[in-house]
């Protein structure tokens, strides 16, 4: 959804210094501005109680997908059970 040169100034290692020149020079202020406007927007309008709640259940699933798929091919499961305290797999239930 983000968007570079609408949300955010992109920028690596190789080319931080002519980014950081690029966003400081006087002539690039009107779109610094509105890049910094539309991320204020985008924050206001996603950064949410609500939509930060529905993102960290989706990537909740994510990763209970990557540990089902693999348990499918793992022949060791001991390591994984392990780690879950015991009783702890019945009390999760999804937020609603």
């Amino acid at each position: 959804e983000l968007k570079p040169m609408i949300h955010y100034v992109p920028a690596s290692i190789e080319n931080v210094t002519q980014v950081a020149a690029y966003v400081n020079d006087k002539e690039n202020e009107e779109e610094m501005k509105g890049i910094v406007a539309s991320a204020q927007s985008f924050c206001k309008s996603k950064m949410t109680e609500g939509g930060m709640t529905k993102d960290a259940m989706a990537q909740l699933k994510k990763y209970e997908a990557s540990l089902n798929e693999y348990m499918k091919y793992s022949t060791d499961s001991e390591p994984m059970t392990r780690l879950i305290p015991d009783g702890v797999v019945n009390d999760l239930v999804e937020c609603r």
